[in-house]
């Protein structure tokens, strides 16, 4: 853990410059501990050690902010935000500037693949997870390809954690309501020890809403959905040193949506009925004996995404199916001169689908198989000095069944250097340049058939193109850290965090549409069409003294193209959060409230057309826990956007939801 000092004069005036500089924060809601670990790092860093830009959101967390997706959890930190409009089946977080396949997901260190146009491909409820963590910026050193944004990794919760101490037995029931959108989401959760070092966690969750009520007072048309799911948890401790997981989740939504639902139903989006399951089973295995070569995770996981669709007026059938096969095994190890984190990743991906009807674009029946290697070093220098050098390698193959000659295979190397120097016990600096690559999806390779009809004039068609180039990242970034005590009281604390990043994306992939009435050529095809470069930074500033806690943080990313400097679509607005929490009754009952400001976006390319509005909002919470003959009993209440205000995030189409009132009952048994 790192050391907290008192602050001394000198460090009080840099303190001073600082706030006047940024007044900034990883802005945070519940103080993050320093030893929590974060999962997406693969080296068992905890938060104070790592060397990269992170954010981590705990269970206690989203408890507080009762979210009802991944991305609306995250959406508080700064330079994340929420990506596909107010409908929840489609969220999906932005990480500074960079979004979708470009934002390499994780549920217990197993890859999320499924990509398919306008579905959504976060499938986690909240309810099941203990952790959110993030890397932001590329991290294709450790995970390969598809981490050009950065990493969100999901882990989820633990039978043996829930227990209380000297508990063999137990479990929780919890109802919750929100008020924008009639929102009665029902989980219960039952976990213990079976025996001799097994345990269990059987959980599920059963939640439907109506259509969404925006700040206007209007609602939004085609927003209702049913969703299910739950997940079947065994552990195994072998001995002392091992460890066996098995865990099997599921996830169902069904729905009527339009075919985009980031957008209204429309002529060119209908209205379509959309029923989702999605099933993931992972094999784990730890083993942590008394030496220091050996501590070993080794992950086998499959995943099975299905989608089933009904386009209601075109009375037309539609059917996807993508599942992903995968291994990693990590190790990591301690040598007199220098920390390695090193291991090998495979995964199979295969997807397949049928469209009904005639003049449909035709799913590719694809395969793609990667198999990476990488290691990453930590090497003490001189008192202070850390250098951190990490290389991996990748090969990946990949086909379309339906294409002839479509077969190819690629490799990429990735690489990241970073320099750290605990300059003294309170501040640390950061120096790291990281590369990252994402290797094209089937969809964008292979897809062939009809975009849309033109009528009389024929069609507009996909072509197929498999001589798709991967998009390349390569970042620059510095960080700076600081930790002090006894800054205005005895026992309080201060933490203060800044990060610039630059980073330079090559061969954006774009699916692009030709529209040549002269000669007659209507085709889509994905193309690399850009060169980009995105930079900016976070500032953020944490304080705790006693039951008090208080925050603040900006963010903020610009990009453009760097063949003309024109802006670049989907890049967020400038955001500030600040937040404030105090524990009352002998920290029985929490109070919290945060204000969100977004600059208005004025960044936009030259041809989008309009540009976005600021606004603020009003975020209030109070968090309930019974003691006594009430012990087990939790209570919650979260009002977010308490002013009701009408307002949409930058390069969204739609609104999002008005005043919502979430009410949530827990008991512990």
């Amino acid at each position: 853990m790192r050391n907290t000092i008192q602050a001394p004069r000198g460090s009080l005036s840099v303190l001073a410059v600082a706030i006047g500089l940024a007044l900034p924060a990883q802005a945070d809601e519940v103080r993050l501990a320093d030893e929590v670990l974060v999962q997406a790092s693969r080296s068992n860093s905890t938060v104070a050690q790592s060397k990269r830009s992170v954010a981590v959101v705990s269970r206690q967390q989203l408890d507080e902010r009762q979210p009802d997706t991944v991305a609306q959890a995250l959406k508080y930190e700064p330079n994340i935000e929420i990506a596909g409009g107010p409908r929840g089946n489609i969220q999906s977080p932005v990480i500074r500037g960079l979004s979708g396949n470009r934002v390499l997901q994780l549920v217990d260190g197993a890859r999320q693949n499924f990509n398919a146009g306008h579905r959504g491909t976060y499938q986690m409820d909240p309810e099941l997870l203990e952790q959110i963590d993030v890397i932001k910026g590329p991290a294709s050193s450790l995970w390969g390809s598809g981490a050009i944004g950065g990493v969100v990794a999901q882990t989820s919760r633990d039978g043996r954690d829930l227990l209380k101490p000297g508990q063999l037995f137990g479990g929780y029931v919890k109802q919750s309501h929100g008020t924008a959108a009639d929102n009665d989401k029902s989980s219960a959760a039952l976990y213990g020890q079976l025996g001799e070092g097994l345990d269990v966690l059987v959980n599920g969750y059963y939640r439907e809403n109506d259509d969404i009520r925006l700040g206007d007072g209007r609602e939004l048309a085609d927003s209702a959905e049913r969703g299910k799911g739950g997940m079947l948890k065994l552990g195994w401790q072998l001995d002392e040193h091992q460890r066996l997981t098995l865990s099997h989740r599921r996830h169902e939504l069904d729905g009527a949506v339009p075919s985009n639902p980031s957008a209204e139903v429309g002529t060119s989006s209908p209205l379509i009925e959309r029923s989702l399951q999605d099933d993931n089973t992972v094999l784990g295995y730890r083993f942590d004996p008394a030496s220091p070569l050996v501590d070993l995770d080794v992950t086998l996981y499959r995943n099975d995404t299905r989608v089933e669709e009904w386009r209601l007026a075109q009375q037309q059938q539609d059917s996807t199916d993508y599942r992903t096969h995968g291994l990693n095994l990590v190790n990591r190890s301690q040598l007199p001169w220098a920390g390695l984190t090193y291991g090998v990743d495979w995964f199979n991906d295969k997807s397949e689908g049928v469209r009904s009807g005639a003049n449909r674009p035709v799913p590719a029946d694809g395969r793609t198989e990667v198999i990476g290697g990488f290691v990453q070093a930590d090497l003490p220098l001189a008192e202070g000095w850390t250098l951190s050098p990490a290389l991996r390698y990748d090969r990946f193959d990949t086909e379309a069944r339906n294409i002839e000659g479509s077969q190819r295979d690629e490799s990429e190397w990735s690489k990241s250097l970073a320099l750290s120097w605990q300059a003294t016990d309170w501040l640390e600096l950061i120096a790291r340049y990281d590369e990252a690559f994402r290797a094209p999806t089937s969809e964008e390779l292979y897809t062939t058939g009809t975009h849309f009809s033109l009528g009389p004039m024929g069609s507009n068609l996909f072509v197929p193109n498999p001589e798709l180039r991967p998009e390349k990242a390569a970042q620059k970034e510095l960080i700076a850290r600081a930790d002090f005590g006894g800054v205005l009281a005895a026992n309080d604390r201060l933490r203060l965090s800044a990060s610039l990043f630059d980073n330079d994306v090559e061969d954006f992939i774009e699916q692009q549409v030709t529209m040549d009435f002269v000669n007659r050529v209507f085709e889509t095809r994905y193309r690399n069409v850009q060169n980009a470069e995105l930079k900016g930074g976070e500032l953020a500033l944490d304080y705790d003294w006693r039951e008090l806690e208080l925050g603040l943080s900006y963010g903020r990313t610009r990009g453009k193209d760097k063949s003309d400097g024109g802006a670049l679509e989907g890049i967020p607005a400038d955001k500030w959060v600040a937040s404030a929490g105090y524990w009352l009754l002998d920290r029985q009952l929490r109070l919290g409230t945060r204000l969100t400001h977004a600059h208005g976006q004025r960044r936009v390319p030259a041809e989008h057309g309009q540009d976005y509005d600021n606004y603020t909002l009003l975020d209030l919470g109070a968090n309930w826990y019974g003691r006594g003959s009430l012990e087990g009993l939790e209570l919650g209440l979260v009002a977010d956007n308490l002013t009701d205000r009408y307002y949409r995030r930058a390069f969204e189409q739609l609104y999002e939801p008005g005043r919502n009132i979430k009410l949530s009952a827990l008991y512990r048994f």
